[in-house]
């Protein structure tokens, strides 16, 4: 059975199953379902835990050894096996549905690691364990909804937040769940029992969002102006190279341009999708900008992009922070007037 992690806690108190399977794009939610589950394990008497980790070191006769192995002190024990890749491999696959036929009773195997793909949850391993398991997709939850998920948290902490306060935290805290986790904590030593507002919140913390490249992609193609500014602010705060930030700006470029080309021609758009590693979930913003996008602006972005480039390796004197931050612009319609190459006379129209 599929089971989401907010349903997780509901789930334990009525059953415990005897194969969990946790994977996901957010590794501080993914560690904290797993916690959720050894807690509750280890009131129905399962005192015994042995951990592995599949890494080169890592043999496959763990699991079976492991899983035969009888203790002195207990006869219920957990079995936890990390999966860093979620690619058990040729010989993982056919020891974990060796497991999955023949596991011993009084055993609970929690099985973790990254976000599965679709083609990996319709594998055969996958399959024979789900048969007797329960899986436990983990998302990050996006901007729309980390103010409904920073709430629940603050809720069960027993703290009150203003919405201003809410909102802070998402800001500071978007893309670092733990930093997320452990400034709830300190509210909560700092102002018990009290309503918290945005004062107090900037007074006990400060901006520890978090992001990767791809997040900044994610900021442009779902139209997101205010994040995408935020997010390549803090990118360049922490330390992120400004060629990466070229590379994916330059990347979302020529893929809006193959979609062009693709809707003009009528072409299937799964080649794109697989080429780029598009998720389902996207493909309707992608589609959605692709539509907006016209030439001019796109010849725009070329001329940014190339400019950026000699920014950074041949130190041409100019902002790198303040080219991106008009390349981003560009894939923004709402906000850019360029309609046509009259408006792009010279740089400084953009930059002005």
């Amino acid at each position: 059975m599929q089971l989401y992690a907010d349903r997780l806690v509901s789930h334990l108190k009525q059953t415990l199953a005897p194969i969990y399977l946790v994977f996901g794009d957010e590794p501080y939610l993914v560690s904290e379902c797993c916690d959720l589950i050894r807690k509750a394990a280890r009131k129905q008497g399962f005192d015994e835990r042995q951990r592995f980790t599949q890494d080169k070191e890592f043999s496959w006769d763990s699991l079976f050894n492991a899983s035969h192995t009888l203790s002195l002190f207990t006869s219920k024990q957990i079995i936890e096996l990390e999966l860093p890749e979620a690619k058990p491999g040729r010989d993982g696959s056919a020891a974990l549905a060796d497991y999955a036929n023949a596991q011993m009773p009084d055993q609970i195997l929690i099985l973790f690691g990254a976000h599965l793909r679709k083609d990996q949850q319709k594998s055969k391993w996958f399959q024979a364990l789900q048969k007797n398991g329960v899986f436990i997709p983990v998302y990050s939850p996006d901007r729309n909804k980390l103010p409904a998920f920073v709430q629940q948290r603050a809720e069960r902490l027993g703290l009150t937040l203003e919405p201003e306060a809410t909102q802070q935290l998402c800001n500071w805290y978007e893309g670092n769940l733990l930093a997320l986790s452990q400034a709830l904590e300190k509210l909560k030593l700092l102002y018990p029992e009290q309503r918290i507002n945005l004062a107090a919140v900037e007074g006990a913390n400060e901006d520890s969002s978090r992001f990767d490249v791809f997040s900044l992609r994610d900021t442009l193609v779902q139209q997101k102006p205010k994040a995408f500014l935020h997010c390549l602010q803090r990118l360049l705060e922490t330390g992120t190279e400004p060629v990466l930030i070229h590379w994916v700006l330059q990347r979302l470029h020529f893929t809006l341009v193959n979609l062009r080309q693709a809707l003009r021609q009528k072409q299937n758009l799964q080649a794109i999708w697989a080429a780029e590693n598009i998720w389902a979930a996207q493909q309707d913003h992608y589609l959605q900008l692709a539509r907006k996008d016209t030439p001019y602006r796109s010849q725009a972005r070329i001329h940014l992009l190339e400019r950026l480039e000699y920014a950074l390796k041949r130190d041409s004197g100019e902002s790198p922070q303040i080219l991106a931050t008009h390349i981003g612009l560009l894939f923004m319609p709402q906000l850019s007037k360029l309609d046509s190459l009259a408006d792009f006379t010279h740089p400084a129209d953009i930059e002005g």
